[in-house]
């Protein structure tokens, strides 16, 4: 293959503009957007492709093509291109954003009236390559490849996964073809182009294309010998149809002989304004694209005239000591004690806050005075990790100091892990970014997107694997610098935070709830969870016999043996062999995921086995197999890690492991639940005699719905204590709630539950097995029945739509930009995230406020309990069985006077041996 920097040629990159803003815009999601809402995705594949190709093939020179409007092949046949749809209108609104990012870059756009950029690109490699030029089209459109010549290439998007490119010279063209470049117009002319709506030659397919250019030439030869063409009936598709296929030639024919004047000291690449793309980028948030911007000559020349957009902070030179005896420590805490505010952040071996080793610690006192205390570092043993203990240890966990800290969470585990209790956490940068909304919460990209400071990352700094990352693996002078970077930005961040936090309302969240919720988790991940792995194991073994035996089923049905974790193999023979109904199709062929295979349950004996089969399978992967191998050693047991800022609706998950997604309306998914135990081991165990705990909130987004709705028939029903699933289905069938039957109030259970996160006719119908017009009567007497849930719903878009936020009970808000949308899916997904999040999040925060006030009693009252594991609506408490009852008392109490509603907070409390044998007992 020929390479073009081999070439002493000048080197000349031309851009197929929207050929790579369309391959951008499909190949990227459509939620990628910044905080403000601003769609994005073509923008930043666009933005990605073109710096990837400067940089892979580091061009002197680089001009975009662009086109808008009819042309000469529209106005020479009228269908041209008529079976492409308008360009989506949240692609327009994305194309002025393209232009700025081109023009930032100081690249030159070509365009010519009446002609495609097609047209413009050929004409500009055909004379810059006789000019003297190596020429790269750059292009998401395989009709380029026929520019391709000895000094012009063609890079074209690969077909696996977004940044890939296909090098193209002229015998990788023969490769793919098996004809030179020139000849594409005459295979187009041939074969046709749907995407360009050319008609061809009806009754000519590829094969017959390929071997007649083999053998003739360009279709003018073609025609000239067609007593030669065989098989006959290409012969008479040729006769009959030779003028259409010389109007699809020119159709497909490049124009190569535009006077388009080209300006090479325009178009160097190195001539931008850096901080102006960086600016750009800033606004863009495309932080991570920083890294693949070119280098500039240093002249910068923007062709925007004279403003300076650029957004930077002006900040005072940093002041950054690296500790090298331990008697300067005594210095760090002086000046802690001084300013009364810190930042801190640890330095680790891990992301596993359990195992993690200490490295090293660094402090900011302000945003240009920071400290590193290396601990770790094996040349630097004049610092040990007792010494600092000692000396910074009391300072620390002394209140009237403030720690600043991002993901502070992480920071105070491994503090107190060796020795040291952060005695008051003031602020945490990354909790408060989730809270404003940040579409990044990550240190680097808010120091970028908030302050315009670049950072240096890890893997930068080490030059290594994710998975090696480590700060001991660098010299403590290099890692002072990066950790002091961290801290100072986490200073920095929290002084330019904390006004906006004001203003939107999110202080008494944040001081109230999210904060103080922080070491109430921590001691949760430090206790863990006992688990019984010789159950697991006994366990194991009888889904493995149980899968063996479904595999051997399923085998039976289909009277062979295939591959059931294959997608390809089972979609074929669900919907090619059994002739299923085929679901919808993904670019690798028919769908077989869960949705579509619960949709056939009952249409063939063998599905229900090959869901049986997935779920035995992802059960004993992921829980049943390994959970014995995450125990920890040191302490016997489990130790998940609740995360703060994932759910935007402010509920609390659970990672490493995952406990929140054990399945539990399964029997297995239950048994896996048995195995997570009261710990009653001599080595491990806390309390003699240990049992489970455990209440759940009682429909608590439902008696929500009931407080904020104001629905008098709701409220009514909660304070009576009546069945709500009966009382609705009373109310909505008009009949007596006596006279419901098993299947109305499941029908009207489905509706209640279903209607928080948006339910149609359609799901209710999938659901219940009711008609699909039964279902929309439902839900239409639903609404008509209580009006006031249905204004609720209508309510919150309304001010979803006024505000571009929705929020819960305790002012918890969730931007919703895309209520505006203009994309009827996105809108319609974001009404349903809308109307849910108030009730789901005002009961997360209600469950936060719980478990507060139980931690709060039980470090008041030293009662011998702990929280262990929390799940959605559900708390469980491991105790001492002498103070079972004294404990069920104080958690019933706490959680149901956690929030003051107009109707009761319930909330059922069991006991028991293991966390799915839990009998309810009264407080």
């Amino acid at each position: 293959m020929t390479n073009p920097a081999a070439e002493t040629r000048p080197r000349l990159v031309l851009i197929d503009g929207f050929g790579l803003i369309f391959r951008a815009y499909h190949a990227l999601p459509p939620t990628m957007a910044t905080k403000t809402g601003e769609q994005t995705n073509a923008v930043y594949g666009f933005a990605s492709m073109l710096l990837d190709v400067i940089r892979q093939h580091e061009p002197d020179y680089i001009a975009v093509a662009l086109e808008g409007g009819r042309t000469f092949r529209h106005e020479s046949f009228e269908g041209y291109k008529a079976n492409r749809a308008e360009m989506p209108d949240d692609l327009r609104q994305q194309i002025n954003r393209v232009r700025e990012l081109i023009d930032t870059l100081n690249v030159p756009i070509f365009e010519q009236p009446g002609f495609e950029a097609d047209d413009v690109i050929g004409s500009l490699a055909k004379s810059c390559s006789t000019a003297g030029f190596s020429v790269i089209v750059v292009t998401g459109d395989s009709d380029l490849l026929q520019l391709v010549d000895d000094h012009v290439y063609a890079v074209l998007p690969g077909t696996r996964r977004f940044g890939e490119f296909r090098f193209y010279d002229r015998p990788a063209v023969n490769e793919r073809y098996g004809f030179s470049p020139e000849l594409i117009p005459d295979y187009k002319a041939l074969v046709g182009d749907t995407s360009d709506n050319i008609p061809g030659v009806p009754g000519i397919g590829e094969k017959t294309a390929k071997s007649l250019i083999a053998r003739f030439g360009p279709l003018e030869n073609i025609l000239d010998h067609l007593d030669e063409v065989s098989p006959p009936r290409a012969q008479k598709a040729l006769q009959e149809n030779s003028e259409t296929a010389g109007a699809s030639k020119v159709l497909a024919t490049i124009i190569r002989d535009l006077d388009v004047p080209f300006k090479k000291e325009s178009a160097r690449v190195s001539t931008y304004d850096r901080d102006a793309a960086i600016s750009l980028f800033q606004t863009l948030e495309f932080r991570t694209l920083i890294n693949k911007l070119p280098e500039t000559d240093g002249v910068h020349r923007h062709s925007r005239g004279d403003e300076s957009p650029v957004a930077k902070v002006e900040r005072e030179p940093s002041n950054r000591t690296l500790i090298k005896e331990a008697a300067e420590i005594d210095h760090v805490a002086a000046r802690i004690r001084e300013t009364g505010v810190y930042a801190i952040d640890v330095e680790t071996t891990s992301v596993d806050p359990m195992t993690a080793d200490l490295v090293g610690i660094a402090i900011a006192v302000s945003p240009v005075e920071a400290y590193y205390i290396p601990v770790g570092h094996s040349a630097w043993s004049n610092v040990t990790l007792e010494q600092a203990i000692a000396s910074l240890g009391p300072t620390l966990e002394d209140p009237l100091n403030a720690a600043y800290a991002h993901h502070g969470k992480y920071d105070i585990q491994v503090l107190e892990r060796h020795g040291i209790e952060v005695g008051r956490l003031e602020f945490d940068t990354m909790m408060a970014a989730f809270l404003l909304g940040e579409t990044s919460i990550r240190l680097k990209d808010l120091a970028f997107n908030r302050l315009g400071i670049q950072m240096t990352e890890i893997n930068e700094l080490i030059g290594t694997g994710k998975n090696q990352l480590s700060m001991n693996m660098v010299s403590a002078e290099q890692a002072a610098e990066y950790a002091s970077g961290d801290v100072e930005a986490t200073f920095a961040l929290a002084e330019d935070l904390k006004p906006q936090i004001a203003e939107q309302k999110q202080a008494h969240l944040l001081d109230t709830i999210e904060l103080p919720l922080v070491p109430v988790l921590v001691r949760m991940d430090r206790s863990g969870v006992a688990i019984d792995i010789d159950y697991l194991r006994a366990l194991s073994d009888e889904i493995t016999t149980r899968f063996h035996q479904i595999e051997r089923d399923i085998y039976e049905i289909v009277g062979r043996p295939f591959n059931i974790n294959s997608t390809k193999q089972l979609a074929t023979l669900l919907f090619e062999e059994l002739k299923l109904p085929s679901g919808r199709r993904t670019k690798t062929g028919y769908s077989v995921d869960s949705d579509v295979l619960e949709s056939l349950r009952d249409a063939h004996p063998i599905v229900p086995q090959i869901l049986e089969y997935r779920s035995l399978g992802k059960l004993k992967s992921t829980y049943v197999d390994a959970l014995p191998t995450q125990v920890n050693p040191a302490t016997g047991r489990i130790h998940t890690n609740y995360n703060m800022t994932v759910a935007a609706t402010g509920r609390l998950s659970s990672v490493n492991p995952n406990l929140q997604n054990i399945p539990i309306r399964t029997e297995l998914g239950r048994r896996v639940r048995r195995a997570f135990i009261a710990d009653h081991r001599p080595d491990y165990r806390l309390y003699d005699d240990a049992v489970l705990v455990g209440a759940d909130y009682s429909q608590i987004e439902l008696r929500v719905m009931a407080h904020m709705s104001g629905e008098p028939f709701l409220v009514e029903a909660f304070r009576a204590n009546q069945d709500i699933h009966r009382a609705t289905a009373a109310l909505v069938y008009g009949v007596s709630q006596d006279e419901v039957t098993s299947d109305m109030r499941r029908v009207a259970k489905t509706v209640n539950f279903g209607i928080l996160y948006g339910m149609q006719a359609f799901g209710l119908s999938r659901d219940t097995g009711l008609s699909r017009a039964d279902a929309q009567k439902f839900i239409e007497q639903y609404w008509a029945r209580l009006p006031r849930v249905r204004a609720f719903f209508d309510e919150i878009l309304q001010f979803g739509v006024a505000n571009g936020y929705v929020e819960t009970m305790s002012g918890r808000r969730r931007a919703m930009p895309e209520l505006t949308s203009t994309n009827g899916a996105r809108r319609a997904g974001a009404e349903r995230v809308a109307q849910n999040m108030p009730l789901q999040g005002s009961a997360a925060d209600i469950m936060k406020i719980a478990m507060l006030k139980v931690d709060s009693r039980l470090r008041e009252t030293k009662l011998p309990g702990r929280m262990i594991l929390q799940v959605h609506d559900e708390l469980v408490l491991e105790v001492e069985r002498s103070a079972m009852q004294d404990v069920v008392r104080l958690l019933k109490e706490e959680m149901e006077s956690a929030w003051e509603l107009s109707v009761p907070l319930l909330a059922d409390v069991s006991t028991g041996q293991n966390w799915n044998e839990m009998g309810e007992i009264e407080a």
